[in-house]
């Protein structure tokens, strides 16, 4: 519809009344939007166990028991590196940054999608100047200068007659509370490694003061086997089993100390901190320990899962793959309205400013109507489209069935983890306490002559062996709590060791 008003003559009085106003062809074509193409998004339903195994080391139908704090669920270890470490950490993380700039597009993204929801606003101007021939008396051969302008205001609005706009603000919607999920994952994966690398590192240096002390125990056995040699009272194999033991420890603590300082490699590129202030913040603490004591190793506070249902449904990874595949239903709805007639509100108002020949006009015209345009033959190129969308979808619910399984199995292996790290436990204390005891006793016997140097390197070696199985479960213990936390997405309840399965 076009109307145009002129400044010096009037439109007839009916005109005025025939035509419809413009909120009336508004209100007209909101009446025709919102059809709905595909029914309501439900979230598809997945099998889940209903508890977890028997591995669980106590009963998690604990009344009372306070949770663990997500937000800061390591500081529960009590282990002061770990609480620096992570700080430095989630301060100047570059896979954090990453995680929160794919949040922040997302936002962006669902930005323009609900902006087209209301009207696009826009103006236009023009200034022309001609000149032209006066063609009425060729003889004159007079020329006449003419000039005119034109602005106002363009207004276009979609309506959403079958719902392809709230659909595409559904799925960036969708997108965006996947990738704030994403965050949080990318947040829980980045403090544990801090503190699995941590543990790591407590251990390592624990096993290297090990050999360190092995080294310093067979040089002295070297130094008097070959006393012994020189009065006679020993062989020339004893000497040479003697180095060869030496050597072999030496061998063992270099390979030690790259595997420590591989560790300490590994904390520097997650949390940003030069190496030197790793091994102090790890390694170091108030009253440094003797080269012959080990160092601090945290433990794990008695804590159990929540029940799956929570822990399945509230999982940050869950909780991405779910929204993906509410995005990839949306999309189908997308697919499905891009292969109907798009409806188009359009509104044009123009001032027009003419001056020629020493006279001038000035008129402003206005327009307003919808427009429907849609495609008649496309190749099946819009049956491809929709057709590609469903199998998206499927691919996204499959996708959600795979992160659950993977979920449920990470949090049955930490259980294990878990179990087998508590029973090794006190095993291998009491293992490290008959070693040294028969250590003792095996030097003793060497050098009263009563044994032969093989059985007291023997003794050793049990001892080494021994206190490596120590340190490896103390080690594991608290690990295995660390990769329940992430398999659990930091769904744990406080307990009490007390508690156990009946």
């Amino acid at each position: 519809m076009h109307h145009s008003s002129h400044s010096h003559h009037a439109p007839p009085a009916g005109a005025l009344r025939r035509a419809p106003p413009a909120l009336a062809w508004a209100a007209i074509l909101l009446t025709l939007g919102g059809c709905a193409l595909q029914p309501v998004y439900v979230a598809p339903e997945l099998q889940a166990p209903t508890a977890w195994s028997e591995n669980t080391p106590v009963s998690y139908a604990v009344f009372g028991q306070p949770p663990v704090d997500r937000q800061a669920w390591w500081r529960a270890l009590g282990d002061r590196a770990i609480d620096a470490l992570t700080e430095a950490a989630l301060a100047d993380s570059p896979t954090l940054a990453q995680a929160t700039a794919r949040m922040d597009e997302a936002r962006a993204t669902l930005g323009v999608s609900a902006a087209a929801h209301g009207p696009t606003v826009g103006a236009s101007a023009g200034l022309t100047r001609a000149q032209g021939q006066n063609a009425a008396t060729p003889a004159s051969g007079a020329t006449a200068l003419s000039t005119s302008a034109s602005a106002g205001p363009r207004l276009s609005w979609e309506v959403d007659l079958f719902g392809r706009v709230k659909q595409s603000e559904a799925a960036a919607q969708s997108r965006l509370d996947a990738r704030s999920a994403d965050a949080d994952s990318t947040r829980l994966a980045l403090v544990a490694d801090i503190a699995n690398n941590v543990l790591s590192l407590r251990a390592c240096e624990n096993a290297r003061r090990v050999l360190v002390n092995d080294i310093a125990s067979r040089e002295k056995t070297l130094a008097l086997t070959r006393l012994r040699l020189s009065t006679g009272f020993a062989a020339p194999v004893d000497e040479a089993r003697a180095a060869s033991g030496l050597a072999a420890s030496r061998t063992s603590l270099a390979l030690q100390e790259e595997q420590c300082a591989r560790l300490v490699n590994a904390l520097v590129a997650l949390s940003g901190q030069d190496a030197h202030t790793v091994r102090q913040t790890v390694i170091a603490t108030d009253q440094a320990p003797e080269p012959s004591e080990p160092v601090f190793m945290p433990t794990a506070p008695a804590s159990v899962p929540a029940l799956p249902a929570t822990v399945l449904a509230r999982h940050p990874s869950v909780l991405s793959a779910e929204r993906e595949v509410a995005a990839a239903w949306a999309e189908v709805g997308v697919a499905r309205a891009n292969r109907l007639p798009r409806l188009d509100l359009a509104a044009v108002l123009t001032g027009q400013w003419i001056r020629a020949a020493g006279s001038s006009l000035d008129f402003t015209t206005w327009s307003l109507g919808p427009s429907l345009s849609g495609t008649l033959f496309d190749g099946g190129a819009g049956a491809a489209n929709v057709s590609a969308a469903e199998a998206r979808y499927r691919r996204a619910v499959a996708g959600l069935q795979g992160t659950l399984r993977s979920t449920v199995q990470e949090v049955e292996n930490a259980l294990a983890a878990q179990a087998s790290a508590s029973a090794r436990g006190s095993s291998t204390r009491d293992g490290v306490t008959a070693a040294s005891t028969t250590l003792q006793a095996s030097e003793a016997q060497w050098k009263a002559g009563a044994i032969s140097l093989f059985e007291l390197e023997d003794s050793r070696r049990q001892l080494a062996s021994a206190q490596d199985a120590e340190i490896a479960a103390r080690r594991d213990q608290t690990q295995a709590w660390v990769a329940l936390v992430k398999a659990t997405g930091g769904h744990l309840t406080s307990t009490s060791e007390n508690l156990r399965h009946d």
